[in-house]
């Protein structure tokens, strides 16, 4: 089913810019509210961007962002038990980068090489459950073939573990434990699934599937808030939408950007939505940078974000 149109939908436009424009693809953005450290990514550069003290600022100044290139491409970042590691999903495998020295640690490599039927692969996005451990998906760089896959990997040492595979263009995976919901993006096919999920014992229920198909572009990073609202970058377009639990479209952001690809709650309240964008061919387009919206007079706030265990 297609996600509707709520005909009492808000919609607001955005123009401040948080951080940028600069880099290629924006996404993984991340935020860790026990060190008030926001993270971003820019996949084709394999580079991981962070912003210490980012509560109350309107936009980061420039000696407040740290670069750590860690791979020829990224595709996820995510945190862990160690507030000074966070863990990385690169073009061959999974790395611990040291924020205190700028390291990096491979604790998990694909299998092959990460190369599918002669195509070679790279992560794209992923998340961490509540158990603390990372899902990851993979997909095909250039053509975008069904060559992908969806990975779990359990604890540093182990290794990674198919789920599915034949995947596109894998993103937005995310649980609402408190309403038994996991969501998964397929991009190329413009759909969010929605599975049964059993936050008791972390299971999900994959032929309990549900099709969300968003009519308008391709749906990429997303987050949910406190309630169970799914925020969903557009890629392609200059939104953000707000899916809500009966799967209606009941706000909308609009941004200087064409291709929009990930969201994140942030700030030590969680009541901020980080955005980020890619670089647009549109006349006009700002390009690729990060947009911070004050939703707390919304009264929307998010959850944190799970940590991999180390």
């Amino acid at each position: 089913m297609s996600v509707i149109e709520s005909p009492n939908k808000q919609v607001f436009q955005v123009q401040e810019v948080y951080s940028g424009p600069h880099g290629q693809l924006l996404e993984g953005t991340t935020y860790d509210e026990r060190t008030d450290t926001f993270f971003y990514i820019d996949v084709k550069a394999g580079t991981v961007y962070a912003v210490a003290n980012s509560t109350g600022s309107t936009k980061a100044a420039e000696d407040k962002i740290k670069a750590y290139k860690v791979s020829n491409t990224i595709g996820f970042v995510g945190l862990t038990t160690d507030v000074n590691k966070i863990i990385c999903a690169v073009d061959l495998g999974i790395t611990l980068l040291d924020l205190t020295t700028g390291e990096t640690e491979q604790i998990a490599a694909y299998p092959n090489g990460n190369v599918v039927n002669g195509g070679q692969l790279r992560s794209n996005d992923g998340g961490i459950d509540k158990d603390g451990t990372l899902w990851i998906g993979t997909m095909e760089g250039g053509l975008h073939r069904r060559f992908g896959s969806m990975y779990l990997l359990k604890q540093k040492g182990g290794v990674l573990t198919e789920l599915w595979n034949e995947c596109f263009i894998p993103n937005g995976i995310n649980w609402d434990e408190k309403n038994g919901v996991m969501y998964w993006t397929e991009s190329g096919e413009h759909t969010i699934y929605k599975y049964d999920y059993d936050a008791s014992n972390n299971h999900v229920y994959l032929d309990s599937k549900t099709k969300y198909f968003v009519d308008e572009k391709d749906p990429d990073g997303s987050c949910l808030d406190k309630d169970g609202n799914l925020y969903v970058a557009i890629y392609g377009s200059n939104k953000v939408i707000r899916i809500t639990r009966k799967g209606e479209i009941d706000m909308e952001w609009k941004f200087p950007s064409q291709n929009i690809t990930c969201c994140i709650f942030g700030d030590k309240d969680l009541s901020s939505l980080y955005v980020s964008c890619g670089n647009g061919a549109a006349e006009g387009d700002l390009g690729a940078a990060i947009f911070k919206i004050d939703l707390s007079q919304l009264g929307i706030k998010g959850v944190p974000s799970h940590k991999f265990i180390l």
